[in-house]
């Protein structure tokens, strides 16, 4: 089974069944990514930089590259994690202003400064 590394100060590491995308494995590893789109696609919440093994995954399709375009996020390093299926060994960077508990903790802080 392929391994998936996300860096991250909460990263997580761990092996996957093949042909999952980037998201389902960070969900299967109990690492929280944002994906407001619900994984369609059409938002760039889920966005990773693919550090180590981009032969690994899937190739980038129209839908995605269209995406990547319009948020200028053109490097070839870019992938959004809902589309890229997992085909070997990988390392991806996940920024941390885009990590799940982004929101949460930037609405716990608001509450608490009230």
């Amino acid at each position: 089974m392929p391994r998936i590394t996300f860096i991250h100060s909460q990263g997580k590491s761990g092996e996957v069944p093949e042909n999952l995308t980037v998201l389902e494995a960070a969900e299967m590893l109990g690492f929280p990514m944002e994906h407001d789109c619900g994984g369609n696609a059409s938002c760039s919440t889920c966005r990773v930089e693919v550090m180590v093994g981009g032969e690994h995954l899937s190739e980038i399709d129209f839908e995605e590259q269209d995406l990547l375009d319009r948020e200028a996020l053109t490097e070839p390093y870019h992938r959004l994690s809902c589309q890229a299926k997992i085909h070997g060994d990988v390392m991806v960077q996940v920024p941390e202003e885009k990590w799940g508990t982004t929101e949460s903790v930037k609405e716990e802080s608001e509450t608490s400064q009230s």
